[in-house]
């Protein structure tokens, strides 16, 4: 039939598609998970903390360095990588949204696929599901 090049052609096209976002939704992920375990590691410049027994200039000194990294990275933080998070997170969305219009489709590529089976008595029904597809 005059279809079933098409539509094989419609789920080939689905599933490569699929696949593609799928893996960049993972890279995307893994991206994001190492900015937030970086960040959470900023807090971490407070220790170990320093104790009455650490005490006069060089003491003084270090905690001063010490405060001054600690809000220089903060503000890097603020400045930039909840920014890139941010964006990140939008390209998720927008890949998974690809996703599901993609896994759509393949649906109505499959019951065209069925209804290309069953022949001439569903041609009708079929031509109606292939222009879904199309739009």
């Amino acid at each position: 039939m005059v279809f079933s090049t098409p539509i094989s052609g419609i789920h080939s096209i689905i599933k490569q598609g699929i696949h593609h976002a799928e893996h960049q939704i993972h890279k995307l992920r893994q991206v994001k998970k190492k900015i937030e375990k970086g960040i959470s590691h900023i807090g971490k410049i407070f220790k170990p903390h320093l104790n009455q027994h650490w005490i006069g200039e060089s003491a003084t000194d270090f905690d001063k360095e010490r405060d001054q990294v600690h809000t220089s990275m903060h503000d890097i933080v603020n400045e930039g990588y909840l920014g890139y998070i941010s964006k990140i997170e939008e390209k998720i969305r927008s890949l998974e949204s690809e996703k599901d219009f993609l896994e759509r489709v393949g649906r109505l590529a499959g019951t065209a696929d069925q209804l290309l089976k069953q022949g001439d008595k569903k041609h009708d029904q079929l031509n109606q599901t292939i222009n879904s597809i199309k739009k």
